[in-house]
């Protein structure tokens, strides 16, 4: 069953690319775990903030809502709109020493310019964000709903290039600016730079470099509580409890760069928990048509025009040619994904968890809609093997 993706897990990162379905399923699969009587905690980095209108959820970022479920939920589900700028902001103001100290970063001009917009801030953010709530004891489950593929890739690579800046010696020469211009190659060369440089603080009214001092200088005091999250971020990733479920759906033209997402995520260490393909066509089979004894034969129908029969065949024979395209495209799915490597060759390890939904019309696009795919989550078959790696 799909819901067996929630065993065991402390966190569940859904990933994929934009237009699977992945928003719904992560509400889906927050329902399911507040349906197994969890207190959930869903975190959306999507920046349509599709999210926010499946769970009904007000345009305010940064807090917790509590989502209402039926009466028979026996958890709880909270959710939470990603505020980069304003986690970043509580974040200084927690971590420095001092009030003052908070302060002067945050009325920095160059802070205030670059803080929140700088590359990666969002991926970054939210797992700052996540950092908290798993710390929280108020939640036993958090589901978090990541960027499009091409985007998510930053959740993996955002610790690692904060520890590399914060590890370097960069602060340090920010803070100096004669380090700056120590670049220079020659007395001459230093002293056009400088004389540039005070010729447009004088014109624009800017303190540039020595804004980016004060911040440097400041911020190196902060620096260190930085540093010890970002690796306790990076070691969360990589738990036991962190698990990472896979968006796809059986579309031909994604199925490479599906394949291709699930190896550039194994590249970081990551390996997926679960593969779920959405939207796939199943279409009814005699055995599910088949009434039951005490049921009275149904009436002859009518006599159909000729032109109407005519089209139902060719339908019905364009569906079947949809659904055996559609299995081709999942057996491609599982075996690509199969081959991605992923730690010692001869060594055995586990295929994800393979579950697929079927396309639903019309889309779950409200809460009770979403409630009945999650209650679909306990009966809806998932498979998975042993495979040599």
């Amino acid at each position: 069953m799909i819901d067996r993706i929630l065993d065991g897990a402390r966190v569940v990162v859904c990933l994929g690319p934009g237009g699977v379905g992945k928003t719904t399923t992560a509400a889906a699969l927050s329902i399911a775990g507040a349906r197994q009587g969890r207190r959930v905690a869903v975190l959306t980095v999507d920046p349509a903030a599709r999210l926010r209108d499946a769970l009904e959820l007000p345009d305010r970022a940064g807090e917790f809502h509590r989502v209402p479920l039926p009466d028979d939920v026996a958890g709880t589900l909270d959710a939470i709109l990603l505020d980069a700028k304003g986690l970043f902001d509580e974040l200084v103001r927690r971590l420095s020493p001092n009030r003052r100290l908070a302060e002067s970063v945050l009325q920095n001009p160059v802070y205030r310019n670059v803080a929140g917009a700088f590359a990666g801030s969002d991926a970054y953010m939210a797992l700052e964000q996540l950092l908290d709530v798993v710390a929280n004891p108020a939640f036993d489950l958090i589901v978090v709903d990541t960027p499009p593929a091409s985007h998510a890739l930053e959740l993996f690579d955002a610790p690692d290039r904060i520890l590399a800046l914060l590890n370097s010696r960069a602060l340090e020469y920010l803070s100096e600016p004669i380090r700056i211009l120590g670049v220079a190659t020659s007395r001459f060369t230093r002293g056009v730079l400088s004389g540039v440089l005070g010729m447009l603080e004088r014109v624009t009214g800017m303190t540039l470099l020595r804004d980016i001092s004060a911040l440097a200088s400041d911020f190196a005091s902060v620096a260190p509580a930085f540093r010890e999250r970002a690796e306790s971020i990076h070691a969360l990733l990589r738990d036991d409890t962190t698990r990472y479920v896979l968006m796809a759906s059986a579309d031909p033209h994604a199925a490479r760069d599906t394949v291709q997402f699930a190896a550039d995520v194994s590249e970081f260490g990551i390996e997926l928990d679960a593969v779920v393909v959405n939207r796939v066509l199943r279409l009814p089979t005699p055995a599910t048509e088949s009434r039951r004894p005490a049921e009275a034969p149904p009436a002859p129908p009518a006599r159909w025009p000729a032109t109407l029969s005519r089209n139902l065949v060719a339908s019905a024979r364009e569906l079947a040619a949809v659904q055996r395209a559609q299995r081709a495209v999942i057996e491609a799915l599982r075996s690509g994904i199969a081959s991605v490597s992923s730690g010692n060759a001869d060594e055995e390890r586990r295929e994800p968890l393979w579950a697929e939904l079927p396309a639903l019309t019309p889309a779950p696009t409200t809460l009770e809609g979403i409630d009945e795919l999650a209650r679909g989550f306990a009966s809806a078959p998932a498979t998975a093997r042993r495979i040599r790696g």
